[in-house]
Parts: structure tokens; C-alpha cells; sequence
């Protein structure tokens, strides 16, 4: 007989990730955190059979939201589920969360995997006592001759290159969009608008590069400034924007560079601070005093 599930009793939280797949697990704490999802804390729902750990994750996330991420996760033996599961760990402890573990029974461990657990199984957590001493520690592998950045080396791996289109210059949105597809069009399109954006701010038309931007923004007679009250603040922005062009622009001039998705989305985000500084220039007021 075909048993059914009162609506009523069924916990009201999000279900992420897949059970029995690690990657997908992994992506899916990866993809909170790349949302801005504050997590803060992290229970790993443990199942034992005999020697063979199968595990989950109920994740708090700021303000007063529940994520369970299902079953994807194993220990006991050497395979991709304890890797996955050492992994999954060090990110959650990359961002200070605070960790605790708690034993489950199957019945909860299969209402996990169809995504139905009960109220009152979140109840029976909340009551229950984490398991001491703690034991999640032995679940992450590391080599104990190996420094512990090899960690954040490892956890850097699983975050896609992406762009943050909340930090972009307005200008830049649409160029960001189509980044990944077509990073040397995408890139070189935006150096070349910011070239134009700046000429026609200053009404100079025969310069370009690191002339044209040190015409623009250098020294205490340039065009455009920052109203800084220290002249080395306004030279250090300067100094960007020849450096950037230099560094990034004219090599893109003169020949094709190999495409690296990290490295596309850092130089981009180098171009956006550029913009940023434009967009905050004002121009240089020059009084003049008129003679009778």
C-alpha cells in the first residue's frame, strides 16, 4: 500500500543538492555562499551502516532561513563521497561556521533523501545532544606534510569563475554578460569605451592610453580629479589607470591571449575599478579672475 505524507507535519524547509551525487552537493553550498548567503551554522545528519557513514547537511542561513543538503555526502571508506565530504567541510570552516553533528535513524535518513522531513523531526534535533567527542574532524582529509593553504587552494577550486553583477559599473552589465563566451571581444570592448568615455569627457580627441588618461587626471592642472586633499591619493589613481592599460591593454593590442576564465573575470574586474574612479571624477573648476 502506497504510503501518503500529511502536509500539514512536513518541516518547511528548501532541499539543495542530490542524494547519492557528490558534485552536485558540493555545488550546492558553493552556490549559497556565492549568492550572498550567510551561513551560520552547519549540522551533519549522520547515518551509520556498520562502518559506512552516509551524511547531510541542515544549514542555518542569516536571517531565519533552513537548507537541507541532501545526501550526497559518505565516510568509511576512500572514494569521491568522503572527498567530497573533507571538502564540503573545509568550506564551511573557511567561512567560520560553526559545525555540530548529530546521529539520525533511516527513517529520517529517507524522508532527507525524498525531501519531507517532518516537523518533528527537526524537533528530535533540536532536543538531541551533538555527538561528543566531536568526530567531524576525522571526516577531512589532509596530508600532514602539506601546508594548510593547500586547504583554501582546494576549496578555490570548487567556486567558479563568475562575475558579481551587483559590484559592475552599470556600463560594464552587458559586456559582463557575455565575459565567459567571448572574453577577448568582451575585454577589449570595455578598454576601448572607457578610452571614448574619457575623450569625450575632456573634448581631446588625438590621444589615447596612458597620454590620454594622464591628460585627464594628472598633476593639480588636469581636467578631470577626485577632490582628493592629498596629491598623492590623486597620482595613485593615475597611476591605475596607466598601469592597467599598460600591464593588460597593450598586450591585448599586439597579440591573442590565451583564454583562462580566472584570469578574464580578474582583469575585468580590474577595468570595473576603473570605471568606478571615472564615474567619481568631477571636472576641475579654474577660476579666473577677469581684469577692468
Amino acid at each position: 500500500m502506497r504510503k501518503t505524507v500529511d502536509i500539514s507535519k512536513v518541516a518547511g524547509i528548501e532541499y539543495h543538492g542530490s542524494s547519492g551525487i557528490t558534485q552536485n552537493s558540493i555545488d550546492a553550498i558553493v552556490n549559497i555562499i556565492n549568492s550572498g548567503g550567510q551561513i551560520k551554522s552547519a549540522w551533519i545528519l549522520s547515518w551509520f551502516d556498520g562502518s559506512i557513514g552516509e551524511h547531510s547537511f541542515l544549514l542555518r542561513i542569516f536571517p531565519a532561513r533552513q537548507v537541507l543538503i541532501k545526501t550526497g555526502f559518505t565516510s568509511g571508506y576512500s572514494g569521491e563521497g568522503p572527498s567530497g565530504l573533507s571538502t564540503a567541510l573545509k568550506i564551511l570552516q573557511l567561512h567560520s561556521v560553526e559545525i555540530e553533528e548529530y546521529d539520525i535513524d533511516r527513517a529520517v535518513k529517507q524522508r532527507i533523501e525524498a525531501g519531507c522531513l517532518l516537523s518533528s523531526d527537526l524537533e528530535r534535533l533540536e532536543k538531541s545532544r551533538p555527538i561528543r567527542p566531536t568526530r567531524f574532524y576525522d571526516y577531512i582529509l589532509r596530508q600532514p606534510n602539506l601546508p594548510r593553504e593547500t586547504d583554501v587552494r582546494d576549496v578555490q577550486q570548487c567556486f567558479p569563475a563568475a562575475i558579481n553583477l551587483g559590484l559592475l559599473d552599470e556600463r560594464l552589465v552587458e559586456l559582463a554578460i557575455s565575459l565567459l563566451e567571448s572574453p577577448d571581444s568582451a575585454i577589449n570592448t570595455a578598454f576601448r569605451r572607457l578610452e571614448d568615455i574619457v575623450r569625450d569627457r575632456i573634448c581631446i580627441y588625438d590621444k589615447s592610453g596612458s597620454h590620454l588618461f594622464k591628460k585627464a587626471f594628472e598633476g593639480d592642472k588636469s581636467l578631470l580629479h577626485w577632490n582628493d586633499l592629498d596629491g598623492g591619493e590623486q597620482a595613485g589613481k593615475v597611476g591605475l589607470f596607466v598601469a592597467v592599460f599598460l600591464a593588460y591593454r597593450n598586450p591585448r593590442a599586439h597579440r591573442e591571449i590565451l583564454f583562462n576564465p580566472r584570469e578574464a573575470v580578474r582583469e575585468f574586474m580590474l577595468i570595473n575599478q576603473l570605471y568606478l574612479l571615472e564615474a567619481s571624477a568631477v571636472a576641475r573648476i579654474t577660476n579666473f579672475v577677469s581684469s577692468e
